[in-house]
């Protein structure tokens, strides 16, 4: 018993960051998050995948008829739960297409974890013209500004954004 105790007395838990999580060897402390695409691994689970800046993105036509850009959140140096605001917004006309807020357990990896498939769902009322009225018909080729902001509720906060170009769904391609 007494081994056991100093053992423990002798195990700090490592570095820990501004949220006070552990911190893993290689890895950073502070807390991060990149925005994301979601791909699918192997199994058809989905993953977090790069989202490079200036990327085309698909606005999805989903099957009730609204539009969305699928993102993701990678995240280090946070508790495993965490608050995701994602936004979009649509730069030329100065206005907010998109507003969620997630409250998540991150899938763990060896640095943090990853959150797939969020659900950006596009409301283009505010920057309607006339007839034109839908995403494809006002976003299409447009610069959209992807934008996460991360909150642990234990001091880890953390925001990344990433400017991406509108693609149609191929169902929307005439």
């Amino acid at each position: 018993m007494i081994t056991l105790f100093l053992l423990v007395l002798g195990c700090d838990g490592g570095d820990t960051g501004e949220s006070g999580a552990a911190c893993e060897p290689g890895c950073a402390c502070d807390a991060s998050v990149d925005v994301g695409g979601t791909g699918y691994d192997d199994e058809g689970r989905p993953v977090w995948i790069e989202m490079p800046g200036g990327s085309e993105q698909t606005m999805v036509h989903g099957p009730q008829g609204g539009w969305h850009v699928l993102a993701a959140a990678q995240v280090s140096g946070t508790a495993e739960v965490v608050s995701i605001e994602y936004t979009i917004e649509y730069p030329e006309r100065d206005a907010q297409l998109s507003y969620g807020l997630f409250r998540v357990m991150l899938v763990a990896t060896e640095c943090g974890g990853y959150y797939p498939s969020m659900f950006g769902i596009l409301d283009v009322s505010a920057i309607a013209d006339g007839e034109a009225d839908t995403p494809p018909e006002l976003l299409a080729g447009k610069e959209l500004l992807l934008r996460m902001d991360v909150d642990d509720g234990e001091g880890g906060t953390a925001s990344d954004e990433v400017t991406v170009i509108a693609a149609l769904d191929p169902q929307d391609v005439e």
